[in-house]
């Protein structure tokens, strides 16, 4: 996909940083779905490059430009885990090295890690001395979606870099750039708003059909009652993306609770908006918060390897249970 570069008017915090001269040691953050990498991208290529233009991007044809296109640039080091593995004490030892040593083609050498939270301690403390005293010439970014799991000492020399967070408007207009139509792209953007990366992928892999069929499966199952709610965990377990379909669950509770209050400006599904309002009102608060927090809960359940047909019919009882005032057994557990 070709990612829209951000407006120059986004891009000029970070474009003033390269002129002024970047830091050594930088931390990128943001959760999984946000352009956080692909500002990076831009980043390291324009820190690299040899004519940056002068609203900050890349030239895209110098040497430089041409090597990082053909993924070969020896000034740049970039280490990623194995899945499901962690960033090993080698691996941060071998990038050591590779600061060490003089540019071979641009000004500096760009060593990119991601996530950093990945590194292991051994890992992490091998990093530290590096950042205690860097090597000349030599820039070292960390990408987390978690920083606060990064080690303190770490942390505290790291720069934080300013990129822009988009605002709900310009992730419609980001999505519409990519083909979406308005509509669609409009009700992406309320759920997904500071995670445009994450909206494209969903409505690429089908999302505005799933998340019908989701919805109004959820919002039909209060009436069905327990023996629904146990068919369709079972339903579920087999092949469903359980986190994208908590998230859709926690957007729906968040709504629920709006409505509550009265806060119809945050809503995220406005296309439900009357079922939503009706299922509000007879809503009870103290339900709804406890099917809250057991949604949340669920990658912590996955993680410990529960039994996931029984982890759904505890969420889909809770669920229910919002309208039913009867808490599933286990949820509070």
């Amino acid at each position: 996909m070709n990612i829209p570069r951000p407006t120059p008017a986004e891009w000029s915090p970070i474009w003033r940083l390269v002129q002024t001269g970047l830091p050594q040691a930088m931390l990128a953050a943001g959760e999984s779905g946000t352009l956080v990498a692909q500002y990076c991208d831009d980043l390291q290529q324009v820190a690299l490059c040899f004519a940056p233009t002068a609203q900050g991007l890349p030239c895209g044809t110098c040497r430089s430009c041409r090597l990082l296109a053909e993924g070969n640039h020896p000034d740049l080091l970039m280490i990623t885990p194995e899945t499901g593995k962690r960033i090993t004490i080698e691996a941060v030892r071998h990038a050591n090295e590779f600061l060490a040593f003089t540019p071979q083609v641009s000004a500096c050498r760009w060593l990119r890690i991601e996530p950093a939270e990945a590194m292991t301690a051994a890992a992490a403390n091998a990093l530290l001395k590096t950042l205690e005293e860097p090597a000349a010439r030599a820039h070292i970014l960390l990408l987390s979606e978690h920083p606060s799991q990064l080690i303190p000492t770490i942390r505290s020399r790291l720069q934080r870099l300013p990129f822009p967070t988009m605002l709900p408007g310009q992730c419609v207009n980001w999505l519409e750039g990519l083909g979406i139509p308005p509509a669609e792209a409009l009700s992406l953007s309320r759920q997904f708003a500071n995670r445009p990366l994450r909206a494209w992928q969903l409505w690429e892999s089908g999302w505005v059909t799933l998340r019908r069929t989701w919805i109004e499966t959820l919002l039909n199952l209060p009436r069905q009652g327990p023996v629904a709610a146990l068919r369709l965990a079972d339903n579920w377990a087999k092949d469903t993306d359980l986190l994208l379909l908590r998230e859709l669950v926690l957007s729906l509770l968040a709504d629920l609770l709006r409505l509550q209050g009265h806060r119809l400006d945050n809503v995220v599904h406005l296309d439900y908006l009357q079922s939503l309002e009706v299922m509000a009102q007879s809503a009870r608060v103290a339900c709804l918060w406890l099917a809250l927090e057991g949604w949340a809960r669920l990658p912590e359940s996955l993680a410990q390897n529960r039994n996931v047909g029984m982890t759904l019919e505890t969420l889909l009882l809770s669920w229910i249970g919002i309208w039913s005032g009867q808490v599933a057994h286990g949820i509070t557990s």
